[in-house]
């Protein structure tokens, strides 16, 4: 079941063909049959990020939950999800869950926007829930079936658009298992709990260079006058070890192989052997 549930959600739509660089994957799942996520409005809204949340969250059905958990992911490709076994618990969710929505390739309208987390204070307002915020770096978070609906927003750390390969891999995996743990917490809290988990576009590496070009010239313009080492660092941890290897390592053994080559002497020498007589050996 998890194996199938992870080729529906990899295999959502061809790649080359809607690989926009603004999409970003949108996962919905609830534990019971949810008519919010089965609506015929949700799927219309399909190819836009902002119309699907506004199809969701005025659904007069999504109150009905009693926790209702937005995951917001920046930088989140469906690619990404790819590389999740398939018995993560985004995966086995999937595979379980009554209701569910899958869309790979979202259009977003504004950059960095997730229309999700950004309209969670409204949901919350509309279905009189509490609203609580939960990040890795917040520690420990109250939520009580006990204190009415929840509407939960998460925020996990962003994927770097830069960051490729292991070590996009390795962060994903990461992500996914410290979100694991949340949601688990939160499903053994509350029975009926609709989970949206959303990416965003993540800042493009162009305008990162641009920022750091800018902060670059504005600390060059700002920097005091004086010599290059006010300025730079020359003496890097590698250099200086480079310098130990050379002074310490390298130098002493060429010191001492040239040594070794000079001390070789020929066992020729040019001395005339006693009574040798040149005018001897002329006349025979």
């Amino acid at each position: 079941m998890a194996g199938r549930a992870l080729t529906l959600l990899f295999a959502l739509l061809p790649a080359a063909a809607s690989a926009y660089s603004r999409t970003h994957p949108v996962l919905a799942w609830s534990s019971r049959n949810s008519r919010a996520l089965t609506s015929s409005a949700v799927s219309e809204a399909a190819k836009n990020s902002h119309a699907i949340a506004s199809a969701l969250y005025t659904n007069n059905d999504i109150c009905d939950h009693d926790a209702v958990i937005v995951v917001n992911h920046q930088g989140l490709h469906a690619s990404d999800l790819r590389t999740l076994s398939s018995s993560c618990h985004v995966a086995r969710a999937l595979s379980s869950a009554p209701s569910s929505l899958q869309f790979a390739y979202v259009e977003s309208e504004e950059r960095n926007a997730n229309p999700f987390l950004d309209l969670s204070s409204i949901l919350s307002e509309r279905c009189g829930s509490r609203a609580v915020s939960h990040a890795p770096d917040l520690g420990e978070f109250d939520i009580d079936a006990g204190k009415g609906k929840h509407v939960v927003s998460i925020s996990l750390p962003a994927l770097e658009d830069g960051e490729i390969g292991a070590s996009r891999k390795s962060s994903m995996a990461n992500h996914e298992s410290w979100l694991s743990g949340e949601l688990s917490k939160i499903e053994n809290i509350f029975s009926d709990y609709l989970v949206i988990y959303a990416g965003a576009p993540g800042s493009s590496l162009g305008v990162r260079q641009s920022s750091s070009s800018s902060t670059f010239d504005a600390e060059v313009v700002a920097s005091p006058s004086g010599g290059i080492l006010k300025r730079y660092q020359l003496l890097t941890p590698g250099l200086i070890l480079v310098l130990l290897v050379s002074l310490f390592i390298l130098v002493p053994v060429i010191f001492l192989g040239v040594s070794a080559l000079s001390s070789i002497q020929s066992p020729l020498t040019n001395e005339i052997p006693k009574g040798f007589s040149a005018e001897e050996k002329k006349n025979q």
